[in-house]
């Protein structure tokens, strides 16, 4: 007769026998075929969402990501299909920004400026040097025209005076042009910016070489003083009798600080076109941004 006790004894004998099958199963595997792992792994995303609260949000995000199956194995992407999904709508591209005029002309005058003043530092070394007159035979300042004596002596002392001169007045001679190039103004630079190798150097001495010389030749009078170029002058010009006297032909006296003044003027300025066409052409020459924005095409 199956009573309940006999039903409890036998649960708990099946029971028993169930955990003695379980502790004998073997270990899960993990089922690593294939078949089912394939997974687009590059995908693009895009969205145009439009919110009306007075401004557009437009995000265009890509990710890209590698998957692997349990093999190890790197699964490769699915190529889209072809053709496209009916009916989906494709996303316009956002247009390219137009520059601001405004700014694009601000870019190419500060271009110009940069220019001059880079082309004016890297001349420097050139014209304010200790000897860059007096034993620079291409920048020397020579006698001037008119002006003779057969007197050596007075006449080297005449041509050293003027040379040490310029080399004094050289540092605020150029100072000054630093600091007008800096400040200065032209209605078109696009003009001078695709001009030829000197084209920067024409417009700012169109704009101030009358005012700029006559502000060199003032410190021309200035730094004349130390050397005693006014002295040297009246020496050389000084008459003598016989051979040695100097000899004034029939032209008026010559203003020698303005003779000194021209030719620190020119130095000046060479050297300033030189430098000009290099920074055209030799990209590493161009140290500012606006620079290499303006000649970036």
């Amino acid at each position: 007769m199956f009573t309940t006790r006999n039903f409890s004894k036998v649960a708990i004998c099946l029971g028993a026998a169930a955990f003695a099958v379980m502790g004998q199963a073997p270990a899960p595997t993990l089922d690593t075929k294939p078949a089912f792992m394939q997974i687009v792994t590059n995908f693009v995303v895009q969205t145009a969402t439009v919110i009306v609260t007075n401004y557009m949000t437009t995000t265009n995000a890509v990710a890209v990501t590698n998957y692997y199956n349990a093999q190890g194995q790197l699964l490769q992407p699915v190529p889209p299909s072809k053709p496209a999904i009916p009916g989906l709508i494709p996303i316009p591209q956002a247009a390219a920004a137009t520059p601001d005029p405004a700014m694009v002309k601000a870019t190419q005058l500060q271009a110009v400026r940069d220019l001059l003043t880079q082309g004016l530092l890297g001349s420097s070394n050139n014209v304010c040097a200790a000897g860059s007159f007096a034993n620079n035979s291409a920048q020397q300042i020579q006698m001037p025209q008119g002006v003779t004596s057969f007197d050596s002596k007075k006449n080297q002392a005449l041509v050293t005076a003027m040379n040490l001169t310029a080399e004094k007045a050289a540092p605020g001679a150029v100072a000054l042009l630093l600091k007008t190039a800096s400040q200065f103004q032209v209605d078109d630079p696009a003009t001078v910016i695709k001009g030829t190798s000197d084209a920067a150097t024409r417009a700012f001495l169109d704009a101030n070489k009358e005012t700029l010389q006559t502000e060199v030749t003032a410190l021309v009078r200035l730094a004349a003083v130390e050397p005693k170029l006014r002295e040297a002058y009246s020496n050389v010009m000084l008459k003598g009798g016989g051979l040695l006297g100097s000899v004034l032909g029939n032209r008026p006296s010559v203003d020698i600080d303005a003779h000194v003044a021209q030719g620190l003027w020119e130095a000046i300025i060479k050297q300033l076109t030189a430098r000009e066409a290099v920074i055209r052409t030799d990209p590493t020459a161009r140290t500012t941004s606006a620079l290499r924005d303006a000649f970036a095409k």
